[in-house]
């Protein structure tokens, strides 16, 4: 590409996003003559964006200091009547500014969550423009098929231009409202764009800001809201990470991370906003799985702010735990009970004070993990493995190069062959393991589990493989799990009755757990098949 492309694509988008915050008047009349030629063009966002509440605004917009303008954006985002766009990862709105009307296509992701590619001209009409369509990756999706309004934004945008440490970073605050036919959802959000400069000075102003307003990091566009809106949906659907086969190692891990990041906002969102067991048990199955892919890729991953990131990633998980036991075990041990049509009035009597004692531990522990998600340092968590994707000490650091480089598919079976092995041989004699043991043996599992379901796109020649392979450690994950919840259920049930000093209650607890013991050797043999099993399951990661 020649110099003076990159000239015109980048002053194409600084022309789009309201380049008069940053050239004096004669040079952007200049600029717009000089850009007549590029009515379409492609280019891509760094940014970040935050969930604010309304209330905060100010105090945020107080530390902003740079030139300001003020926008009303009204838009109308369009799709197939099978909603194709939105299921290929695009978002197609025609938006009614300033500077007239524009079709706007842009790609739920390029290159990664933070990155989206865009396709933009301006338009006449309020219908898409086909023939500008057809120039883009979009064509192919739509194929022909009708376009209709699926929801439309009606948002205020107050814009400033900052200038910081060389960069050059565009804060854009959105307040309004999505519509959807009669359902409506309010917008409160902040956005921060690097235009210029080095990605740790967009991180270091987002810290700034997140130190005097609460701010929530999320990876939802408003597209995503308002399809999650017109169809009535609770939680939205991923594409999951894209890369190609031959990725590095360094772009496997950002594409992974950045859908574990994905993951663990959207479950911190949704258990905010509704609380429940599924929901619960989202968030910790996404702060489980963000911390094993640092287990991962562990060379790149052993600095500092790594292990900060997993440190918090610990954190939360183990924060989220105790609500999520008692979930199971009320619904897997006490409510069976309960239920069973022939249980002798004693006995009922006995299970009711025992409900009560699991209601009441399971409320303060809901509150506890409530809490979590609400504070500073759950925020301050999703900024920084944010910034240690983006811009951390891995990224750079000379002597981490070659780890960087190195085909991702050669360090992925390298790695699954070494996880492969220590799981095989540590699981030869399930029965002499005492119950931690068999605990190490189940994380040492749930890690392959999850490297086998992150790295199995790198291999995409055998899918019959790969599906097998993912049945058999599930298995063992599965029979492992039984084992581990016959432990640790007996101490949950005595802490429990123990705490509300109800001798009934304590009899419940003690009548429901006694015979876990005797289940042990009969789990010990289904997870000693379920392990053999696992041990023959064919690889199907390269060099097999």
């Amino acid at each position: 590409m020649d110099s003076g492309t990159t000239i015109g694509k980048h002053a194409e988008r600084e022309w789009r996003k309201g380049s008069r915050l940053a050239y004096p008047h004669g040079l952007r009349e200049g600029a717009k003559a000089f850009l007549a030629g590029y009515s379409l063009q492609m280019d891509h966002e760094i940014e970040l964006k935050f969930l604010i509440a309304p209330e905060a605004s100010n105090d945020v917009l107080a530390r902003l200091a740079g030139r300001e303008a003020v926008r009303q954006l009204d838009a109308i985002y369009f799709d197939t009547p099978d909603h194709a766009l939105r299921r290929a990862g695009f978002g197609l709105r025609i938006r009614d500014g300033e500077n007239g009307r524009k079709q706007t296509l842009k790609s739920a992701s390029a290159g990664g969550v933070f990155a989206r590619g865009e396709w933009e001209s301006t338009v006449e009409g309020p219908e898409p423009d086909r023939e500008l369509l057809a120039r883009t990756p979009a064509a192919q999706v739509i194929n022909g098929d009708a376009l209709a309004p699926v929801f439309a934004t009606n948002v205020r945008r107050t814009v400033r231009l900052i200038e910081r440490d060389g960069a050059v970073i565009e804060a854009a605050l959105d307040q309004g409202e999505l519509r959807a036919d009669d359902r409506r959802a309010p917008v409160s959000e902040l956005e921060l764009e690097l235009k210029a400069g080095a990605p740790r000075v967009l991180f270091d102003l987002a810290r700034d800001l997140a130190a005097h307003a609460p701010l929530r990091l999320s990876l939802v566009s408003k597209a995503e809201r308002g399809y999650a809106l017109a169809r009535g949906e609770e939680d939205r659907q991923r594409s999951g990470p894209t890369f190609e086969a031959g990725a590095s190692t360094a772009q496997a891990l950002q594409a992974l991370g950045r859908e574990a990041l994905d993951r663990l906002c959207a479950a911190a969102e949704a258990l905010a906003e509704r609380p429940g067991p599924e929901r619960l048990h989202r968030l910790r199955v996404a702060a489980r799985r963000f911390r094993a892919l640092l287990k991962i890729f562990k060379p790149l991953a052993s600095a500092p702010d790594a292990r900060h990131v997993k440190a918090e990633l610990k954190w939360l998980a183990n924060t989220l735990g105790p609500a999520r036991e008692l979930d199971v075990f009320i619904a897997d041990v006490w409510r069976p009970a309960a239920e069973a049509e022939a249980a002798a009035p004693e006995d009922a009597e006995a299970l009711a004070a025992f409900g009560r004692a699991l209601l009441e531990a399971q409320t303060a522990a809901y509150a506890k993990a409530l809490a979590a998600v609400e504070t500073s340092r759950y925020r301050a968590l999703a900024l920084e493995a944010a910034a240690w994707l983006e811009a951390g000490t891995w990224t750079t650091d000379a002597s981490l190069a070659k780890d960087r480089e190195r085909p991702a598919g050669a360090f992925a079976a390298r790695f699954l062959d070494k996880q492969r092995r220590k799981l095989r041989k540590g699981g030869r004699h399930l029965a002499r393991l005492e119950p931690f043991e068999r605990h190490r043996l189940r994380i040492r599992g749930k890690v392959l589990r999850y490297a086998a379901q992150d790295l199995a796109p790198l291999f995409p020649d055998h899918p019959k493989r790969v599906e097998a392979f993912g049945e058999a450690i599930s298995r063992l994950q599965d029979a492992l799990g039984a084992l581990n919840d016959l432990a640790a259920r007996e101490a949950l049930a005595r802490s429990v009755s123990l705490s509300c000093e109800d001798p009934k209650a304590a009899f419940a607890a003690g009548a429901l757990t006694a015979g876990f013991a005797e289940h042990e050797a009969g789990l010990l043999d289904e997870a000693q098949a379920a392990h053999d099993a696992f041990a023959e399951a064919k690889r199907f990661w390269q060099g097999i």
